[in-house]
């Protein structure tokens, strides 16, 4: 699925998030993310963020340099900002969809799966009590957007989590793919 559009919210009378993701045919792809859910998820989705876009900075600036863990922090910023400037968060979202796959209710995530991919993105996989699932491949530009659409959706949710809007460098962060539930 290539990605068009994609919005995260809470929404504070069901207590969850809401992601929709719009796809470049005009179908609609909706997500409710529980408290419970989110709360397991958010730190291994901002680690993994960070770690991919530590990884395409290091790449593109100091190819084969071994860096310490305060450079690691500079590198996530930097990519951070430049993955930002090229994000839109102005342009609505389109409500009307010229299909929704799962149905007009957003499918309820009971299981996300997160893995980096060999080529610099992120493959998140979010499957509901039923086994259907939502499969997206996000490129680190649109990894780190969803990351700070997170981090906005948190806050008004105000459920706890500590946030920190700077990416940091987490060298302890397992390199194989996570399942969470």
């Amino acid at each position: 699925m290539h990605i068009r559009q994609l919005a995260l919210h809470y929404r504070p009378e069901a207590d969850r998030l809401l992601l929709r993701v719009n796809a470049d045919d005009g179908q609609q792809f909706a997500v409710w993310f529980t408290r419970r859910l989110t709360l397991r998820l958010w730190p291994h989705l901002a680690s993994l963020v960070t770690r991919i876009s530590v990884a395409q900075e290091v790449a593109q600036s100091v190819p084969d340099a071994t860096l310490t863990a305060e450079a690691q922090t500079m590198l996530a910023h930097s990519a951070r900002e430049r993955a930002l400037r090229s994000a839109d968060f102005k342009t609505p979202f389109d409500e009307h969809p010229s299909a929704r796959p799962l149905g007009d209710e957003p499918l309820l995530a009971t299981e996300v799966q997160l893995a980096p991919l060999p080529n610099g993105q992120l493959r998140l996989v979010i499957i509901d009590s039923n086994k259907r699932h939502v499969q997206l491949q996000l490129t680190e530009a649109l990894a780190t957007a969803v990351r700070e659409l997170m981090i906005q959706a948190l806050r008004q949710a105000d459920w706890g989590l500590v946030l920190d809007s700077a990416p940091r460098a987490d060298p302890d962060v397992p390199q194989a793919p996570r399942v969470l539930n």
